[in-house]
Order: C-alpha cells, then structure tokens, then sequence
C-alpha cells in the first residue's frame, strides 16, 4: 500500500509539473533551478517536455488501480523521468556537481530522486504482477 501511493505521489508530482510547464512557462523557467543556465527561454521545448511530464505522470498514477495493465502503464510512465534524469545525471559526470546548492538540490531530489525512484518502485510492481 505504501509503495503503491509513493508512486501515485510521484506521478502527481510529475504530473503538476507538466501542467505548470504548459500553463505557465515563462514562470517554471524562471523558478526552476538551472533552468536558465541550459539555455535561451524556449516556450515550444517547454511545452513538449511539460507533456512527457504529463504522460509520464498519468502512467504513474495509474499504479493505484489493480492489475497487470495498471503496472504496465506505471513502468511505462516512469520510464520517461528515468531517462530524463540519467542525462541530468550523465550532466553532473561530464561537467562536474554544479556550484550552485539550490541546483544541486532540484537536480537530485526533484530529478534524479525521485525519476529513480520512482521507475525502481514501478518495476518492483510491474515484476509482482508478471509485466517483466
């Protein structure tokens, strides 16, 4: 039960976040850790990755229904924020820990913490129920 609900919490982290990205760019951008140091303000890029978050985090709340479908769509949705947290962490590898602390804390908590997490609690689940 507990690990079924860290996941839905998860997905709807994933899932505000893409919300905010689509209805509020200008506002995420400047709110987001690191953000403005990747690059130029880009409402269109905005846009496509707040609705992988939204994907993602619906596939991830899915995981408080029961089943094999319900687990398949869990592992798929946290799959996504995996990814995308390898290359923040692949980031980290190449050009070393940024200097900034608030970064280095959205980074590997709202990033990689919780992209980790929650694709390793959607595979334990997706094992359980014989997706994998």
């Amino acid at each position: 039960m507990i690990m079924r609900l860290t996941l839905v919490l998860m997905g709807l982290f994933h899932l505000v976040n893409g919300i905010v990205m689509l209805v509020a760019p200008d506002q995420w951008y400047a709110m987001v850790p690191g953000a403005m140091q990747s690059g130029p303000m880009n409402h269109h890029f905005i846009a496509d990755i707040g609705t992988a978050f939204l994907a993602s985090g619906a596939g991830m709340m899915m995981n408080w229904r029961r089943g094999t479908v319900a687990a398949a769509f869990a592992l798929a949705g946290a799959t996504w924020p995996a990814m995308h947290a390898l290359i923040h962490l692949w980031e980290w590898i190449a050009n070393g820990i940024p200097a900034d602390p608030r970064r280095i804390a959205s980074d590997a908590i709202g990033v990689m913490l919780v992209s980790f997490l929650g694709f390793a609690l959607a595979y334990v689940r997706a094992r359980k129920d014989g997706v994998v």
